[in-house]
């Protein structure tokens, strides 16, 4: 494991704020002393998800995820310890030597390199003499320098292995070489997956490159656009082009203007609409709007100006809908997509309609012409309303969508809610891969609960209280491993339970999100010593207790047997006076 002194990690912990960090990726929202936002770790439409920064902690009540700022970029950018450590000494500028040779996050490491050693290729290519047709192009298409340096767009040569050369004898396996989707592997070799395309880095909102899109741009290609396969580090189905780019924007402006292309995104973006993104290379999913609720409630929906956009539109408006969100529609002209529209219309037409969209509801009705369909048509086209506004949990918008429907077709609201009703449920259901797999330490007994709780009190920020309690607890008393783990580390006197850092002596995510649940409200100042004492009883009498069960079977088993149970008896009486005098 990659070695950094001790007292680097501390300045790098003590100087790094939990919730400066968190909220880059999370929307936080304070309530009292703490933050509260959508969890990152899993799907949730309430947030549950939280951040003290009296402790410098983090902790989800609902999926248990937890743990201080460096455990916290390792979950969310899936990197070693060191390279989290490393990453936050960068951001607030503080000097630091890492040895690379751990290998938790090997393979990520090497992918995030190859995307980053593909993309400067790219760039350079595009820059070149041997890139003046695709530079052509692209300015031809209204954008500046400034932008496609900015979004580090590039293009790939005619070549089935410039990729390949750049990147031989950089020290990557064949392993990382198969699983960063920029090759393809034949019976001939290996071969540069993206030949002679505009090629538009997508990046984590991190902002490192984890694939590409590339387009034609001098041939008829029927393949329009080639994107990276899925990879350890591309998701397509809640990957967001651009968002590490306007995340803030669109925070501010309490909105998202959601289009389906790059170049759509990037003239918008180049036209001074900064709360944009687009989806990268797949269809709208529910995914993706687990994404955005993260970072707004309001999508204005912004795609192509032809019937496919439209049906498009219908599919998202409906899954944004179900997923909480509110949607909106702005429509190009017939035929134009985003890009040509503010090239042929300009900026301050195209960002009029922007703020002046048209809800959903009102654009379903409309491009499905269902004022003017008649008998069996209109009759399948409320069925169908009626089936996606079920699907809808929240009760205010489900009977707005209602009154909203029966007032433009004309059906009595009662009627429409009884068709609803027949209408059978299709939940859009999660892949497993979405839901957290770690299972949480969970202890319900008494015994259990009183354990938890004592340990709890080691925890006190008044030193006092940690004296006392470690002058009336025994080891003996903890039976359960990872309370007696720390239990052990916190006698000690030389390490550290100060909040955040004591988190780190716990590799094992199920221990630190167990420990950072204790942490997080550990905050028990009244009445200590009765705490103590009915804990302590608990402990002690719980054992008594069953010793005392099993010596009553033990002498009706002798009784039945007419054998002397007197010595028994005898036991009994002991450990009922020691049970009274607890």
């Amino acid at each position: 494991m990659s070695k950094i002194p001790e007292t680097t990690i501390d300045i790098v912990r003590d100087t790094a704020d939990i919730v400066d960090i968190v909220s880059q990726y999370v929307d936080l929202k304070q309530r009292g002393a703490n933050f509260f936002g959508l969890c990152p770790f899993h799907s949730e439409k309430t947030a549950s998800f939280s951040v003290a920064p009296a402790k410098q902690i983090y902790h989800c009540f609902g999926c248990n995820s937890g743990g201080n700022v460096f455990s916290f970029i390792m979950e969310y950018q899936k990197i070693s310890f060191p390279e989290a450590v490393k990453l936050l000494a960068d951001h607030y500028n503080i000097s630091i030597e890492l040895d690379n040779n751990d290998t938790e996050s090997e393979i990520f490491s090497a992918l995030y390199n190859l995307h980053y050693l593909a993309m400067e290729l790219y760039q350079n290519n595009l820059f070149s003499d041997d890139g003046g047709e695709a530079l052509k192009y692209l300015y031809d298409r209204g954008f500046t320098e400034n932008t496609l340096k900015q979004f580090n767009v590039g293009v790939s040569r005619d070549s089935w292995d410039q990729l390949v050369k750049h990147v031989k004898g950089k020290g990557f396996t064949k392993h990382q070489i198969n699983q960063s989707g920029l090759f393809i592997h034949s019976d001939k070799g290996v071969f540069d997956r993206f030949r002679n395309r505009i090629m538009f880095p997508i990046f984590h909102p991190s902002g490192k490159p984890i694939a590409f899109g590339g387009r034609i741009y001098n041939s008829d290609d029927p393949a329009k656009y080639l994107n990276s396969p899925e990879t350890p580090l591309y998701h397509k189905s809640n990957i967001f082009y651009g968002l590490h780019a306007t995340r803030d924007s669109i925070r501010r402006e309490e909105s998202v203007i959601l289009v389906e292309g790059y170049m759509d995104f990037l003239k918008l973006y180049q036209s001074s609409i900064p709360n944009i993104l687009a989806i990268s290379g797949t269809a709208f999913t529910k995914k993706h709007v687990i994404s955005l609720n993260r970072i707004s409630k309001k999508v204005i929906l912004l795609y192509d100006g032809d019937s496919a956009g439209g049906n498009a539109v219908l599919k998202a408006g409906w899954i944004l809908l179900q997923g909480g969100l509110e949607p909106l529609v702005v429509r190009p002209p017939e035929g134009l997509d985003p890009d040509d529209w503010i090239d042929k219309a300009g900026k301050k037409n195209v960002l009029n309609e922007i703020l002046s969209p048209q809800p959903y509801i009102y654009f379903n009705i409309a491009f499905n012409k269902g004022k003017t369909l008649q008998g069996s048509d209109r009759k399948q086209f409320i069925n169908n309303l009626a089936r996606e506004i079920k699907n809808i949990d929240d009760g205010i918008v489900r009977n707005d969508m209602i009154r909203i429907v029966s007032d433009q077709l004309m059906v009595e609201e009662q009627d429409f809610i009884r068709t609803m009703k027949t209408q059978r449920i299709i939940k859009d259901y999660i892949n497993e891969e979405e839901i957290t797999s770690n299972k949480s330490l969970i202890f319900t007994s008494k015994v259990d609960k009183a354990q938890v709780e004592l340990i709890k009190l080691l925890f006190c920020a008044d030193e006092n209280i940690r004296k006392y309690v470690k002058s009336v607890i025994k080891p003996s008393l903890f039976t359960i491993p990872i309370i007696k783990k720390i239990y052990n580390l916190i006698i000690d006197e030389n390490l550290s339970i100060e909040t955040s850092s004591f988190i780190e002596y716990f590799q094992d995510r199920n221990e630190r999100d167990f420990i950072t649940k204790l942490l997080f409200n550990n905050d028990n100042s009244n009445a200590i010593e009765e705490i103590v004492t009915d804990c302590l009883i608990i402990l002690k009498s719980e054992p008594l207790k069953q010793k005392i069960s099993k010596l009553r079977v033990e002498i009706r088993e002798k009784e039945s047997r007419g054998q002397d149970s007197s010595e028994e008896l005898s036991a009994l009486t002991e450990l009922r006076k020691e049970l009274n005098d607890l």
